[in-house]
C-alpha cells in the first residue's frame, strides 16, 4: 500500500513537473528603432499599471467572438519604455513611423505612431486579461437557441495573451490574439528635408499600392465637409480655433482603387520633405479617420500660404500630423 501510494506520488510529481516544463511563458519583444529592446512575458506585463476597455469583437464580415472588459497595459507605455530612437534620417520627428504588431500564427497589423501617442492611451492596449460582459437576458423572443446559443458560447472561448486591443475601431480586425512582436519602422529614412523660402505645392498625386494613379490639381468636383480644429502643436503649443474645409482622405483614396489590408500605410509629404503616416485601420476601421480631410479650404477662404492643399487631422491630439502643401499620398505595404 506503502509503495502503491508511493508511485503515486511520484507519477503526480512528474506529471506537474512535465506540464510546467512544456508551458513555456508567452514572449512579446519590442524592437526596431528603439534604445532599448525588450522581452516581456504575460507576467511583466501585468506589472505594469493597467486600465480597462470594452471591446465589442465583430469583424468587417459580420464574425462575432464576444464582448470583453480587458485589462491591459497601454501599447504607449511599452514604446515608451523601449525609447523610440530614428536614426539614418534628417526628419527628427516621429510623426512618420509605423508600428508593426505580429502574432504567433504570423498574421500582422500595422498601426501609425499617431494613433498610438496622439490619443489617449487607452485607445491601444496590449492585454493579459478579459471579463465576459454577459447579457441580463436570453434573447428566444427574437432568436432561435441555434442563434443566441452560440453567441452565448463565445462568452466561453479561451483567449489567447498578450493580446492587441484597439477598442476605438469599429470593428475588431485589428484587435491580434497571442501578440510575439511589436516593431517600430520608418518606411522612407532616406527622404530629405529641403528648407524652402516659399513653402507651395499645387497639386498632389496618389501613388504606390492603388488601381490607378491619381494627379490632383482641384477638389472642387469632389463632396465637401467641414470641420472645426482646436490648433495645439507640440512645439509652439495652442494657435487658436480653426474651420477647415475639404475632401474626406477616404474618398480620395477609394477613388485611387486603395485594397483593404490591414498592413497598409499612407505616406503623407510636402515638397520640402515633411511627411507623416496613417494606418490603414485608423481610415478605414476607426470612426474618426470619416473626419480626417485633405482641406482646401481654412476660415471660408481658399488657402493659399503654404499650398493649396492641408492633410488636417481632428481627433489627434497634437497637430504636428498636418501636412502643409501636401505633394505626394504614397501607399505602402509594410513587407
Amino acid at each position: 500500500m506503502v509503495r502503491r501510494l508511493a508511485l503515486v506520488f511520484l507519477f503526480g510529481v512528474l506529471f506537474f513537473a512535465g506540464e510546467g516544463l512544456s508551458a513555456t511563458p508567452s514572449i512579446l519583444s519590442v524592437t526596431g528603432l528603439v534604445k532599448q529592446p525588450l522581452n516581456l512575458t504575460v507576467r511583466d506585463l501585468e506589472s505594469y499599471q493597467s486600465v480597462q476597455v470594452q471591446l465589442n469583437e465583430v469583424t468587417r464580415v459580420g464574425r462575432y467572438s464576444g464582448v470583453f472588459y480587458y485589462r491591459g497595459v497601454p501599447l504607449r507605455t511599452l514604446l515608451e519604455l523601449a525609447s523610440i530612437r530614428k536614426t539614418n534620417t534628417d526628419f527628427s520627428k516621429k510623426v512618420d513611423l509605423a508600428i508593426l504588431v505580429r502574432n504567433r500564427e504570423g498574421k500582422e497589423v500595422a498601426l501609425s505612431w499617431g494613433e498610438v501617442f496622439y490619443r489617449n492611451p487607452a485607445s491601444v492596449i496590449v492585454a493579459t486579461a478579459a471579463v465576459p460582459v454577459r447579457p441580463h437576458h436570453n434573447c428566444k423572443a427574437c432568436h432561435s437557441h441555434d442563434v443566441y446559443g452560440s453567441r452565448l458560447a463565445q462568452l466561453h472561448r479561451k483567449i489567447r495573451f498578450p493580446k492587441l486591443v484597439i477598442n476605438g475601431d469599429s470593428f475588431s480586425d485589428r484587435s491580434l490574439e497571442d501578440i510575439s512582436s511589436v516593431r517600430v519602422i520608418d518606411l522612407r529614412p532616406k527622404v530629405m528635408t529641403k528648407s524652402q523660402e516659399k513653402l507651395c505645392s499645387s497639386r498632389f498625386t496618389v501613388t504606390g499600392k492603388i488601381k490607378k494613379e491619381l494627379a490632383v490639381e482641384d477638389l472642387s468636383a469632389y463632396a465637401h465637409k467641414q470641420v472645426t480644429v482646436k490648433i495645439i502643436g507640440e512645439g509652439k503649443g495652442y494657435h487658436g480655433i480653426v474651420q477647415f474645409a475639404g475632401v474626406p482622405f477616404r474618398l480620395i483614396l477609394d477613388k485611387a482603387g486603395v485594397d483593404g489590408d490591414l498592413k497598409t500605410v499612407f505616406l503623407i509629404s510636402a515638397p520640402d520633405g515633411y511627411r507623416s503616416l496613417f494606418s490603414y485601420g485608423e481610415v478605414f476601421l476607426n470612426p474618426l479617420g470619416e473626419r480626417i480631410m485633405i482641406a482646401d479650404r481654412v476660415n471660408n477662404q481658399p488657402i493659399r500660404k503654404g499650398g493649396r492643399f492641408v492633410m488636417v487631422v481632428p481627433d489627434d491630439l497634437m497637430a504636428d500630423r498636418y501636412v502643409k502643401a501636401v505633394s505626394d499620398i504614397n501607399v505602402l505595404e509594410i513587407k
